[in-house]
């Protein structure tokens, strides 16, 4: 089974929203937010989202993210992997392992040294998911939701 990827575009919103609300079961998001959300995507630099096709029928997508560092002698980049998701019903037939190997080529090919990911507590499969494709959990993830009207110390 091959399945082929390509970058998402504005075509491709209401595929995505049916894409991202099958991940977890929720409602899509309103259409206008929808568009509002992607054309603020399109103007951040080494930022794309992908979709899987399996004999010309989408089956994922996920989102990746190039971004520089000064952390390393010398120039280095690192790739942030998210919203990896497989359509409920072609879960579980290695169409994730294909996407995750092609957002780890294609991250490779843009020079970058590292990807990251990020992946909720609760999700033990997509824990041993992500370590039988060779990651390894690095530290800890935190977050910290934030207010607009918030006061920081």
């Amino acid at each position: 089974m091959n399945i082929d990827i390509r970058i998402a575009n504005r075509e491709d919103l209401p595929l995505l929203n049916q894409l991202y609300a099958d991940m977890d079961g929720q409602p899509p998001i309103p259409k206008d937010d929808l568009e509002k959300i992607f054309a603020e995507i399109t103007q951040i630099p080494n930022y794309h989202i992908y979709i899987a096709y399996l004999n010309e029928q989408p089956v994922g997508t996920f989102s990746l993210l190039y971004a520089p560092t000064m952390m390393h002698q010398g120039y280095h980049k690192f790739a942030v992997l998210d919203s990896v998701t497989v359509i409920s019903s072609m879960r579980g037939q290695g169409i994730g392992s294909q996407m995750v190997k092609a957002a780890l080529k294609l991250s490779a090919e843009a020079g970058c040294y590292k990807m990251m990911l990020s992946s909720n507590l609760k999700r033990d499969r997509a824990h041993q998911f992500y370590q039988s494709l060779g990651f390894e959990q690095h530290g800890w993830s935190f977050k910290c939701i934030l207010q607009p009207t918030q006061h920081f110390v």
